[in-house]
Protein backbone atom coordinates (compact mmCIF):
# COMPACT_ATOMS: atom_id res chain seq x y z
CA UNK A 1 0.00 0.00 0.00
CA UNK A 2 1.06 3.23 -0.95
CA UNK A 3 0.67 6.57 -0.23
CA UNK A 4 0.67 9.53 -2.23
CA UNK A 5 0.17 13.41 -1.07
CA UNK A 6 -1.62 15.60 -3.84
CA UNK A 7 -2.25 18.75 -2.58
CA UNK A 8 -4.50 18.78 0.33
CA UNK A 9 -6.48 14.83 -0.94
CA UNK A 10 -4.11 11.75 0.92
CA UNK A 11 -4.77 8.53 -1.81
CA UNK A 12 -3.77 5.54 -0.88
CA UNK A 13 -3.10 2.79 -3.50
CA UNK A 14 -4.02 -0.91 -3.29
CA UNK A 15 -3.42 -2.94 -6.46
CA UNK A 16 -3.50 -0.59 -9.13
CA UNK A 17 -6.26 1.15 -7.53
CA UNK A 18 -6.23 4.82 -5.98
CA UNK A 19 -8.75 5.81 -3.27
CA UNK A 20 -10.11 8.30 -1.37
CA UNK A 21 -13.02 9.35 0.51
CA UNK A 22 -14.58 5.89 0.02
CA UNK A 23 -14.10 6.25 -3.85
CA UNK A 24 -12.07 4.80 -6.43
CA UNK A 25 -10.83 5.21 -9.97
CA UNK A 26 -8.04 2.68 -11.72
CA UNK A 27 -4.63 3.49 -12.22
CA UNK A 28 -1.31 2.77 -13.85
CA UNK A 29 1.61 2.04 -11.45
CA UNK A 30 3.22 0.63 -13.41
CA UNK A 31 4.33 2.56 -16.75
CA UNK A 32 5.54 1.01 -19.55
CA UNK A 33 8.89 2.29 -20.96
CA UNK A 34 10.20 1.68 -24.62
CA UNK A 35 12.13 -1.04 -23.89
CA UNK A 36 9.85 -2.94 -22.05
CA UNK A 37 8.72 -6.34 -23.56
CA UNK A 38 11.94 -8.03 -23.96
CA UNK A 39 15.74 -8.15 -23.91
CA UNK A 40 17.51 -8.41 -27.24
CA UNK A 41 17.82 -4.94 -27.87
CA UNK A 42 20.46 -3.45 -30.23
CA UNK A 43 21.57 -0.54 -30.41
CA UNK A 44 23.20 1.17 -34.04
CA UNK A 45 24.24 4.48 -35.28
CA UNK A 46 25.38 6.10 -38.01
CA UNK A 47 29.10 5.88 -37.24
CA UNK A 48 31.82 3.76 -38.81
CA UNK A 49 32.84 2.21 -35.75
CA UNK A 50 29.19 1.50 -34.69
CA UNK A 51 27.54 -1.65 -35.48
CA UNK A 52 25.60 -1.33 -38.75
CA UNK A 53 21.89 -0.41 -38.57
CA UNK A 54 19.12 -3.47 -39.23
CA UNK A 55 19.20 -4.63 -42.82
CA UNK A 56 15.10 -3.01 -43.03
CA UNK A 57 16.73 0.48 -42.20
CA UNK A 58 19.84 0.14 -44.78
CA UNK A 59 17.67 -0.86 -47.91
CA UNK A 60 16.46 3.11 -47.75
CA UNK A 61 18.16 5.87 -48.18
CA UNK A 62 17.74 7.48 -44.67
CA UNK A 63 20.10 6.55 -42.03
CA UNK A 64 18.58 7.93 -38.66
CA UNK A 65 21.35 8.51 -36.27
CA UNK A 66 20.49 5.96 -33.48
CA UNK A 67 18.29 3.04 -33.96
CA UNK A 68 17.39 1.24 -31.23
CA UNK A 69 16.12 -2.74 -32.26
CA UNK A 70 14.65 -5.68 -31.33
CA UNK A 71 14.46 -8.65 -33.71
CA UNK A 72 11.84 -10.73 -31.41
CA UNK A 73 9.04 -8.35 -30.96
CA UNK A 74 10.45 -6.88 -34.16
CA UNK A 75 10.05 -2.96 -33.11
CA UNK A 76 12.30 -0.39 -34.07
CA UNK A 77 12.97 2.71 -32.40
CA UNK A 78 14.68 6.18 -34.46
CA UNK A 79 16.84 8.41 -32.32
CA UNK A 80 16.99 11.58 -34.76
CA UNK A 81 19.58 14.23 -33.24
CA UNK A 82 19.19 17.96 -34.19
CA UNK A 83 21.35 21.02 -33.07
CA UNK A 84 19.52 23.96 -34.11
CA UNK A 85 19.47 27.53 -32.78
CA UNK A 86 17.35 27.61 -30.09
CA UNK A 87 14.49 30.03 -31.68
CA UNK A 88 14.23 27.26 -34.08
CA UNK A 89 13.43 23.80 -32.34
CA UNK A 90 10.15 23.15 -32.64
CA UNK A 91 10.66 23.78 -36.37
CA UNK A 92 13.62 21.28 -36.12
CA UNK A 93 11.16 18.82 -34.62
CA UNK A 94 8.77 18.89 -37.29
CA UNK A 95 10.98 18.74 -39.92
CA UNK A 96 12.65 15.71 -38.47
CA UNK A 97 9.38 14.04 -37.67
CA UNK A 98 8.35 14.63 -41.59
CA UNK A 99 11.56 13.59 -42.70
CA UNK A 100 11.01 9.79 -40.91
CA UNK A 101 7.18 9.43 -41.77
CA UNK A 102 7.14 7.30 -44.88
CA UNK A 103 10.35 5.21 -43.39
CA UNK A 104 7.92 5.13 -39.96
CA UNK A 105 5.24 3.67 -42.53
CA UNK A 106 7.06 1.39 -44.89
CA UNK A 107 8.42 -0.35 -41.41
CA UNK A 108 4.91 -0.74 -40.15
CA UNK A 109 3.28 -2.06 -43.29
CA UNK A 110 6.31 -4.81 -43.42
CA UNK A 111 4.65 -5.26 -39.87
CA UNK A 112 7.74 -3.69 -37.29
CA UNK A 113 6.37 -1.66 -34.73
CA UNK A 114 8.13 1.79 -35.45
CA UNK A 115 8.69 5.27 -33.80
CA UNK A 116 11.02 8.26 -34.47
CA UNK A 117 11.84 10.25 -31.87
CA UNK A 118 13.73 13.50 -33.00
CA UNK A 119 15.79 15.28 -30.25
CA UNK A 120 16.97 18.60 -30.37
CA UNK A 121 19.75 20.03 -28.29
CA UNK A 122 20.26 23.90 -29.12
CA UNK A 123 23.53 25.11 -29.93
CA UNK A 124 24.27 27.36 -26.98
CA UNK A 125 23.44 23.97 -25.00
CA UNK A 126 20.00 24.35 -24.42
CA UNK A 127 17.86 21.29 -24.18
CA UNK A 128 14.94 20.50 -25.45
CA UNK A 129 11.81 18.50 -23.58
CA UNK A 130 12.35 15.92 -26.26
CA UNK A 131 15.80 15.15 -24.53
CA UNK A 132 14.47 14.57 -21.56
CA UNK A 133 11.28 12.74 -22.88
CA UNK A 134 13.46 10.48 -24.50
CA UNK A 135 15.38 9.61 -21.54
CA UNK A 136 12.85 8.99 -19.75
CA UNK A 137 11.05 6.70 -21.86
CA UNK A 138 14.16 4.85 -22.14
CA UNK A 139 14.15 3.84 -17.88
CA UNK A 140 16.92 6.58 -17.60
CA UNK A 141 15.73 8.50 -14.78
CA UNK A 142 16.72 10.21 -11.65
CA UNK A 143 20.25 11.22 -11.12
CA UNK A 144 21.70 9.40 -13.98
CA UNK A 145 19.02 11.54 -16.45
CA UNK A 146 20.01 14.98 -14.82
CA UNK A 147 23.83 14.04 -15.43
CA UNK A 148 23.20 13.04 -18.91
CA UNK A 149 20.83 16.19 -19.80
CA UNK A 150 23.75 18.31 -18.38
CA UNK A 151 26.34 16.17 -20.31
CA UNK A 152 24.04 17.02 -23.36
CA UNK A 153 24.46 20.42 -22.75
CA UNK A 154 27.79 20.88 -22.09
CA UNK A 155 28.70 18.82 -25.23
CA UNK A 156 26.67 21.20 -27.48
CA UNK A 157 27.76 23.97 -26.18
CA UNK A 158 31.46 23.47 -26.39
CA UNK A 159 31.10 21.72 -29.72
CA UNK A 160 29.08 25.46 -30.76
CA UNK A 161 32.06 27.20 -28.89
CA UNK A 162 34.95 24.96 -31.47
CA UNK A 163 33.54 25.66 -34.17
CA UNK A 164 33.02 29.40 -33.90
CA UNK A 165 36.56 29.66 -32.69
CA UNK A 166 37.45 28.19 -36.21
CA UNK A 167 34.88 30.26 -38.26
CA UNK A 168 37.74 31.38 -40.51
CA UNK A 169 39.79 28.82 -41.16
CA UNK A 170 39.00 26.23 -44.09
CA UNK A 171 38.66 23.33 -42.40
CA UNK A 172 37.22 21.00 -44.93
CA UNK A 173 38.76 22.45 -48.38
CA UNK A 174 41.88 21.92 -49.64
CA UNK A 175 44.19 25.20 -50.65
Amino acid sequence: MDRIHDGSTVFITEGGVKKWHGGSIPINTHRKDLLDGCDDWVVSADLPEWERHPDVIRKTALRPDIVIHSASTQQIIMVELTFPYESRMEEAHAFKEAKYLELTKELKKDGYEAKVMPVEIGARGFVGSSAYGLLSKLSIGGKKRTKALRLLAETAENSSRWIWSRRNERLLHKD
